[in-house]
């Protein structure tokens, strides 16, 4: 039998220690749910006479009530078999899960049926991420379904880094999606600018260099609509600019087309007139004119000075790397021609 030590608070606030038996706590939790399954098959059947004889006597609210001696039962086996330890965690989580459905489905509370069902998520988070990330999606839909948008988007965005660590990025991509636009609907527009921008990096980092620079301006443009976050507008759109070149430079490297690039940046000056006279926008321009001439001394000379007043990331550098290469080819096109 193994022992272990846990606290608990007397009604005079004092700690003191307490002995737990994982396999009691483990039995406890087995003889509540059973008791809990009794009650709710007796709600069940008085249901069922109740649609058959509309006679029946009954005190008010006999069902509500006896849902709630479920649902406070079932909750009483959620925590024994959490305490019994994390070969019961599952079996935790699952009544965590039960209760909720009850909240959410007999008692018609979104509100608790969602707090329930994120206790059922962060119990097995550490034992099935998977099997979390399911209830997750569920308290997800009572907080919608409650109006209850900003808790709803925190939890779309712990999905997405769940996601994200299991290096499934194109699910991860789609949830910060999702808690951005929650987080907007909810009024947290910090929140969703900074998940709007983890979306842009990832598809960057995954590839998807053409989507992660249009994402990137769509972040620009919707910064140029915030009286404080206009200054923000520039920075980004040197990310959209520097992507959405090295994109076009790796698939057609040997025609020279920068109207795409010009189109991107005056769909920001119709915003943001600013945009135009920032360094951001000279480097971009110096950039293009490095490529089209080929000038590796132009290109490292700009790039130096540019760094100096804002570091690159790892995303930046790859792309600036692609149009470094570029240069360099044009550059030696250039002296064989000669």
């Amino acid at each position: 039998m193994k022992i272990v030590t846990s606290f608990a608070k007397t009604n005079r606030t004092e700690l003191r220690a307490v002995p737990t038996n994982h396999a009691e706590c483990a039995e406890k939790g087995k003889k509540c749910l059973k008791q809990a399954e009794d009650v709710g098959a007796r709600t069940s059947g008085r249901n069922a006479r109740h649609q058959e004889n509309q006679c029946i006597m009954s005190y008010p609210n006999a069902s509500e009530l006896q849902t709630k001696q479920e649902i406070k039962l079932t909750l009483q086996a959620a925590e024994y078999f959490r305490v019994a330890g994390e070969h019961h965690w599952v079996d935790s989580a699952n009544a965590y899960a039960l209760a909720a459905a009850l909240h959410a489905e007999s008692m018609r509370d979104p509100n608790m049926a969602a707090e329930l069902f994120t206790e059922a998520a962060i119990v097995i988070e550490k034992v099935d991420c998977d099997f979390a990330n399911e209830f997750y999606r569920k308290a997800i839909s009572q907080h919608c379904d409650a109006s209850h948008y900003n808790e709803a988007a925190i939890l779309e965005e712990r999905l997405a880094t769940n996601h994200n660590k299991k290096e499934n990025f194109e699910v991860s991509i789609e949830e910060y999606r999702r808690a951005s636009k929650l987080y907007a609907a909810a009024g947290k527009h910090d929140s969703a600018d900074r998940t709007l921008d983890r979306t842009a990096y990832l598809l960057g980092k995954i590839g998807w260099v053409r989507d992660s620079a249009y994402a990137y301006q769509k972040y620009a443009i919707g910064q140029s609509s915030q009286d404080i976050k206009k200054f923000n507008v520039p920075r980004i759109m040197l990310r959209a600019g520097v992507l959405l070149l090295s994109d076009c430079l790796r698939k057609s490297p040997e025609e020279l087309d920068f109207g795409e690039i010009r189109k991107m940046m005056e769909d920001v000056y119709k915003q943001d007139c600013r945009f135009e006279a920032s360094p951001e926008h000279r480097f971009l321009v110096d950039m293009m004119h490095s490529v089209a001439h080929g000038d590796s001394d132009k290109f490292a000379d700009c790039l130096y000075s540019f760094n100096s007043l804002s570091e690159f990331d790892d995303l930046i550098l790859d792309a600036l790397q692609g149009i470094r290469n570029a240069v360099g080819e044009r550059a030696m096109a250039s002296k064989e021609e000669e």
